[in-house]
């Protein structure tokens, strides 16, 4: 299935997201814990996923499992520094209190880095995905221009980074629920006009039949913002941060993340081919073009 069409929107665009990223990377904190350490003796990595995305983090009612890409991602975490996995199903708005109260050591959770949520948590560079923001909409709705939203009512997830400036800048009425699964079945009921959410996870909707028969992703693509692993802000740039970090580059390295991706059946990324792209580039002396890990030098598009 194709994908819309990307276009960024000022404030939210991937240029802004890579210059905060560089200028964190120039801060470095006072004293960090050191919680790798502590991951490590417990025997234990506590991982914050979504448990209402398919495809990436979703946890079947029936038997209570959490599957997905990143509980896939999660696991290789674990493998990594050699321990156990436990995942905590987490919906949009549990995510970041989910890290700061402590009940998870590491956020993998379709988390979009942006400068509010750079305030709150630590978020791990290089990113590992990113998405945009699209509508899921009736096919008789007829949806082409952002600016039909006018008045109409648009089911969303609280918590979500985009409510408030498409509310402002175009007018829609967003009624916000605590879960997908809700903000989905409210929008096949006819109750919402259509459902704003990223556009990776639409896409992934519309490979079932029973809503690409009515449903379709019409408009062009808004607020491309990158993902990124996160943790505590006492984390940042300490032993599990820097882990972290080299964990991601290395799927980058080895296509890891389209694999993944494939056996997810998400449909193809352009961020996941450019960023390997550019992280087995290799410069004319025959160094890494982005370096072997991220520092205050890493060119912005390694981030």
């Amino acid at each position: 299935m194709s994908r819309a069409k990307i276009s960024t929107v000022p404030g939210c665009c991937l240029a802004t997201v890579a210059l905060l990223a560089a200028m964190t990377l120039l801060a470095s904190p006072v004293s960090h814990a050191n919680s790798l350490d502590d991951i490590k003796g417990r025997g234990k990595l506590i991982v914050g996923v979504k448990k209402d995305v398919l495809l990436w983090g979703y946890q079947d009612p029936q038997s209570g499992v959490i599957s997905g890409m990143e509980v896939d991602l999660a696991q290789g975490l674990a493998d990594r520094i050699g321990v156990k996995l436990e995942v905590v199903g987490l919906r949009s708005v549990e995510r970041i209190d989910a890290i700061q109260s402590g009940r998870v050591d590491v956020l993998i959770a379709t988390l979009s880095d942006t400068p509010e949520r750079r305030e709150q948590l630590t978020m791990v560079m290089p990113h590992y995905y990113s998405s945009g923001v699209n509508l899921l909409a009736r096919k008789e709705e007829n949806f082409r221009e952002w600016m039909q939203l006018k008045n109409r009512k648009i089911c969303g997830r609280r918590g979500s980074f985009y409510n408030r400036p498409v509310t402002v800048k175009y007018g829609a009425d967003i009624v916000a629920f605590h879960s997908l699964d809700w903000a989905t079945q409210a929008v096949r009921d006819g109750r919402c006009s259509a459902l704003i959410y990223d556009d990776t996870a639409i896409a992934a909707l519309l490979l079932k039949p029973e809503w690409s028969s009515s449903f379709e992703m019409p408009m062009t693509t808004i607020f491309a913002t990158p993902w990124a692993i996160a943790i505590a802000r006492t984390e940042a740039g300490g032993p599990l941060d820097k882990m972290l970090s080299s964990a991601v580059i290395a799927w980058h390295r080895d296509e890891h993340l389209i694999r993944i991706e494939q056996k997810w059946k998400i449909p193809a990324t352009a961020f996941l081919r450019n960023m390997r792209a550019v992280w087995t580039k290799k410069s004319p002396d025959g160094k890494w073009f982005c370096g072997s890990e991220v520092t205050p030098a890493t060119p912005p598009e390694c981030l």
